[in-house]
């Protein structure tokens, strides 16, 4: 076979992985799923040629697993390569065609990221996500973390379904349910109109596993937000294991933004716990993501009214976030979602901030120190020091003389 040309290109690929392509003889080279095992590169090597009279499957000649870091293993695929396309080394080197294809990746993989002055990187825009209170960060990951019937799935296909509707284009990615389920779950909360941003995929394998074609769905239809229901059953390993964890954030951290639900561990169902318990397993599910919330469901809640409280966890940046209360209401076919006062909810009233408390308890009218800690069981120096801290508090003097705290938006009303 005579060479027509030299021209060779290498690229990255959509959704992840490199091609090495020797344009002029119609071989192309991809390289995907690639990772390092034992200080050595491994990747999925997909050989595509189109000539005359090969055996190929779909322009595959070879797709297999390859130590691209092994040379018996590179040169055990060029023979193959050779002996399917039956040409001999004279007619075309495919020992250099792989081994060169194997360099690049090996080369771009140790390049890496380019080392910057650290003033020269981008200037924050705002990055960040209203969804009825809740201030979701759409440049990392984030975390809910729930009870198993806290309504975490609904909320979590709600908050996809809102940032579709407002522009976005997001993809659930669930390993507990079925689209049918949740495309009636969804219709009840947004109505029967077609969201066309509001994408779907069932997940069988772990996410270490999922993660090269779900970045190459994002790349192609430019999903810039996930949803993963749950991340239990998103892992590949026992979620105790710090390494589980790590894999898990890593392979998360390749894909868009995301929004993830987690369990709370099994100590953690069923008791009145004061502290908010972290996801269950690892430490570091909760410690490598960005911002998490624990998600409360108000105890006693009736069948058709719900309300649920989210309490910031975790915040690497930006303003303070403050709890935000949703109300679920069922009926046979709506489910309506509104913002609720979690100071007016009981059983989740008390899970609230001192000073939370006192603005709502002071919107009926001034009080005494005494009165307030009355009111709200709580010491009267730390009544003292909540209404020192925060400047909604005023203090206005009664006509008995006894100096009371009010509200200063009360106050200039």
């Amino acid at each position: 076979m005579t060479p027509i040309g030299d021209r060779r290109s290498f690229e990255r690929l959509p959704g992840g992985g490199y091609a090495y392509a020797l344009v002029d003889e119609a071989l192309r080279i991809e390289v995907r799923y690639v990772r390092r095992e034992r200080g050595q590169l491994f990747a999925e090597v997909d050989v595509r040629c189109e000539w005359a009279g090969v055996p190929t499957h779909q322009k595959s000649l070879s797709c297999a697993d390859l130590n691209l870091s092994s040379q018996p293993a590179r040169r055990g695929l060029a023979k193959y390569c050779g002996e399917r396309a039956n040409t001999k080394p004279a007619e075309f080197d495919w020992m250099g065609a792989i081994d060169a294809a194997c360099l690049s990746v090996i080369q771009a993989d140790r390049q890496g990221d380019e080392v910057i002055v650290l003033d020269d990187a981008p200037i924050i825009q705002a990055r960040d996500v209203d969804v009825y209170g809740l201030t979701v960060p759409t440049d990392a990951a984030s975390l809910l973390i729930a009870h198993g019937d806290s309504l975490k799935s609904l909320l979590l296909l709600f908050v996809l379904g809102v940032m579709a509707q407002m522009g976005r284009v997001v993809l659930f990615l669930d390993w507990e349910w079925s689209a049918d389920r949740h495309r009636a779950r969804k219709q009840r909360l947004f109505g029967p109109a077609r969201i066309e941003g509001l994408h779907y995929l069932r997940c069988r394998a772990p996410l270490v596993v999922e993660a090269d074609r779900i970045r190459r769905y994002c790349d192609h239809h430019h999903v810039d937000f996930l949803g993963v229901d749950s991340v239990g059953l998103a892992c590949d390993g026992k979620l105790v294991d710090d390494d589980t964890a790590i894999r898990f954030h890593r392979a998360l951290a390749n894909l868009p933004a995301s929004l993830c639900a987690a369990h709370v561990p099994k100590s953690a169902v069923g008791a009145d716990v004061k502290v908010d318990p972290q996801a269950f397993g690892s430490v570091y599910f909760s410690n490598l993501c960005r911002a998490s919330w624990t998600v409360k469901k108000q105890a006693g809640a009736t069948g058709d009214h719900v309300s649920v409280g989210l309490f910031p966890q975790k915040q690497n940046d930006g303003e303070r976030r403050h709890p935000v209360g949703l109300e679920f209401t069922f009926t046979s076919d709506r489910i309506d979602v509104a913002r609720v006062d979690l100071a007016a909810v009981d059983g989740l009233a008390d899970r609230l901030p001192l000073a939370d408390r006192m603005v709502h308890l002071l919107k009926r009218g001034p009080l005494t120190f005494v009165e307030i800690a009355n009111h709200l069981d709580a010491k009267v120096d730390s009544v003292i020091k909540a209404a020192a801290r925060r400047q909604a508090f005023t203090k206005v003097s009664g006509s008995d003389g006894v100096t009371r705290i009010a509200l200063v938006e009360r106050q200039v009303a």
